[in-house]
């Protein structure tokens, strides 16, 4: 199974004890690809899942076994791990923790790559926002006392809908918990639940067992989406507790993070079924001091030159042939490469619209099983907006908004700010301010001007500190004057390599969805019946293979969920060749 190849420029990696450049090469010419004598393996992205793959099958396979390329259609390598710089200060335009240092894979490369210190401050390096204050439209703070007890029920309601705990354990453990018990604010989801029972005259006794037939169970175990269990029971909170508006505007405020943190635009459309798969590693989350492209640094040091191609974007993937060359990728230069197998890393989103145009990336179309999938799962939008503001001591700030159907909101906070969360320094002592965006004002972001965000940002906090806004000032704290001086912000959704962030398991999609994802093609019939060549016994394995945060069942929409994928399809080709691994 040995390929030839009319190969295009090669950009060379280069290595240096801090860095990677990049820069072109001459042409390869026919003779040298004719002399090429290896199963050749072409992987598209350079991003984690990529670049997890190539380090794994150039440093497991034996004596060179692969002619090994990665074809990036970008000008950088790292995809969806952008580092940067703002304001003098290290930030992530796009991925940013590592989602609990128990067990991560991520955090063992970073250790190894010593990127986990640094002596200059790094975005989040502390945790400015458990030291929030909270402020309502209106104009006034919010008491913690009233803002724990909902950030205690938001948590554990996630927690019973991801299945962190059962229904039996929190109400048997939980149920008397929690500062002023029963009777006072519900600060644990087991005081929450004894609450209701107690307002429907159902329970007797705190200490026995709920029922499984109660409201709490229905809600429990009939929820369709994640969104409908938690409206379903605040809604049961709130008709046990008498709390109002603005324990709901709270409870708000904390599922507009959940969103940024799933990247869906409505928290109705995630799946509740499926959330109890999705895995976490335990301990800490946190940043890294380096930057997260310290890790794709470490991972892409060990290729040799000519391995990684960049600016190279495939417009179409030929596969099923019964050729010696069963793949044929053609480049939007309008060059061509033959490959054995080729491993496509690009995200849901760039999969989602290359089977929606009507020039299709695949050819022949992907098989029903796995556009099925793409269709259903879900893929959303979240952006990150940095601004630098004139002072070093800006506090970090919850933001509680009313109701879109409010009489009282403010009509000048613009629509894009209403489901934003926060907005905090990066570090305690940053000018620097980060808020996140998801779904519909995360794409309307993108196309604001920096003078229309600056108005945004400083309208809302005028309306909701009562600081007053003048000529494009707002009366900051310790009688300083807040100006905002320059702005950032994340594209991912507008830009055309990505079409958004990350992937969700949708409302009518599942975790089997992922798992079609991620099947590799052709499926060989032994009996014929399956692809276009006649004789099954000449059809390739594993002409086209998936790998990237959409293809991992229980990691979906992380960087290690990426890594892992690509670990998958490099020991598939591993053992395919019979390479230890």
């Amino acid at each position: 199974m040995f390929c030839q190849s009319n190969l295009s420029p090669f950009i060379h990696l280069l290595r240096s004890p801090s860095f990677i450049v990049f820069h072109r090469s001459i042409h390869t010419t026919h003779r040298e690809t004719t002399m090429t004598k290896k199963p050749r393996i072409v992987i598209i992205g350079a991003g984690m899942a990529g670049l997890t793959a190539a380090n794994k099958l150039y440093t497991h396979s034996n004596n060179n076994t692969f002619d090994l390329s990665v074809v990036e259609g970008g000008s950088r390598i790292g995809g969806r791990i952008n580092t940067s710089e703002f304001s003098s200060e290290k930030i992530e335009m796009g991925a940013t923790w590592i989602h609990g240092i128990g067990g991560s894979p991520v955090y063992k490369i970073a250790e190894e790559a010593g990127s986990l210190v640094s002596d200059e401050p790094w975005e989040c390096m502390d945790s400015t926002v458990d030291k929030a204050r909270t402020f309502a439209e209106g104009g006034f703070e919010v008491d913690p006392s009233v803002v724990e007890p909902i950030s205690g029920l938001f948590n554990a309601l996630m927690e019973l809908a991801q299945r962190k705990k059962k229904m039996k354990e929190i109400t048997q453990n939980d149920v008397v918990s929690g500062s002023g018990g029963i009777y006072g604010n519900a600060t644990s989801v087991g005081s929450f639940f004894a609450l209701m029972e107690l307002a429907q005259g159902k329970k007797k006794e705190i200490e026995k067992e709920i029922p499984q037939n109660d409201v709490v169970s229905c809600i429990y175990e009939n929820a369709t989406s994640v969104g409908s269990f938690l409206k379903s029971a605040f809604e049961a909170y709130r008709d046990a507790t008498g709390n109002g508006s603005l324990e709901e505007a709270i409870f708000t405020m904390f599922s507009n993070t959940q969103r940024t943190y799933t990247s869906a635009d409505d928290l109705s459309t995630l799946d509740y079924a499926a959330e109890s798969e999705y895995q976490m590693f335990p301990g800490e989350e946190i940043t890294i001091a380096k930057g997260y492209v310290s890790v794709i640094h470490h991972l892409a040091s060990v290729l040799p030159q000519g391995v990684i191609q960049l600016n190279r974007t495939v417009a179409k993937i030929e596969w099923e042939s019964c050729e010696e060359c069963p793949v044929k990728l053609h480049f939007s230069d309008g060059s061509v490469v033959f490959a054995d197998h080729v491993i496509v890393t690009v995200s849901l989103g760039v999969l989602k619209a290359g089977i929606e145009s009507d020039d299709e990336l695949f050819s022949p179309p992907l098989p029903e099983f796995k556009s099925d999938a793409i269709k259903r799962l879900g893929y959303g939008v979240v952006n990150k907006l940095f601004v630098e503001v004139s002072e070093r001591n800006f506090p970090s700030l919850q933001l509680v908004f009313d109701r879109e159907d409010s009489d009282s909101k403010f009509v000048k906070i613009p629509w894009w700010m209403r489901r934003t969360a926060t907005i905090a320094p990066i570090h305690s002592n940053s000018k620097v301010l980060l808020s996140w965006f998801a779904g519909k004002e995360a794409l309307e972001l993108e196309k604001l001007t920096d003078e229309e965000i600056i108005d945004g940002v400083l309208t809302t906090i005028s309306c909701l500190t009562g600081k007053q806004v003048k000529n494009g000032y707002v009366n900051g704290y310790d009688d300083e004057v807040l100006r905002i001086t320059k702005v950032l912000k994340s594209k991912w959704g507008g830009d055309p390599l990505f079409r958004g962030s990350y992937s969700y398991v949708a409302v009518g999609s599942s975790g089997d969805d992922l798992d079609a994802l991620a099947e590799p093609l052709p499926k060989i019939n032994k009996k014929g019946g399956e692809g276009n060549c006649h004789d099954q016994t000449k059809v390739h394995e594993l002409q086209v293979m998936f790998a990237g945060e959409a293809t991992h069942r229980t990691h979906y929409s992380t960087t290690h969920g990426a890594y892992y994928s690509g670990l998958r399809e490099a020991n598939r080709l591993l053992k395919h060749y019979k390479c230890d691994f």
